[in-house]
């Protein structure tokens, strides 16, 4: 069994509670490879086993509390796509 071990300094995130601060660890392990997260909310629903509705709150949470960025495009017929960015402040 293969176990995963996500590393993040916490410092400046005291304002955030748990679940938010796992959340966030998580995307930033996911946007190391490429500088961005590319996660769906469904996936992170079945990560944490959260609602939908819970994911949204703690990513509009992060968001407003500066943690990360998101960008969402267009594609056409084949939906959107959405990249979170992690703050250069908690990148290290």
């Amino acid at each position: 069994m293969k176990t995963n071990y996500i590393k993040v300094d916490m410092e400046g995130l005291g304002k955030l509670n748990f679940t938010e601060k796992a959340v966030f660890s998580y995307i930033k392990s996911l946007s190391k490879e490429k500088g961005y997260c590319f996660s769906t909310n469904k996936h992170l629903c079945a990560v944490f086993s959260l609602t939908d509705r819970t994911i949204y709150r703690i990513l509009k949470r992060l968001e407003e509390s500066a943690c990360i960025r998101r960008e969402t495009k267009s594609l056409g017929y084949d939906g959107k796509q959405r990249r979170i960015y992690i703050n250069p402040q908690y990148k290290h």
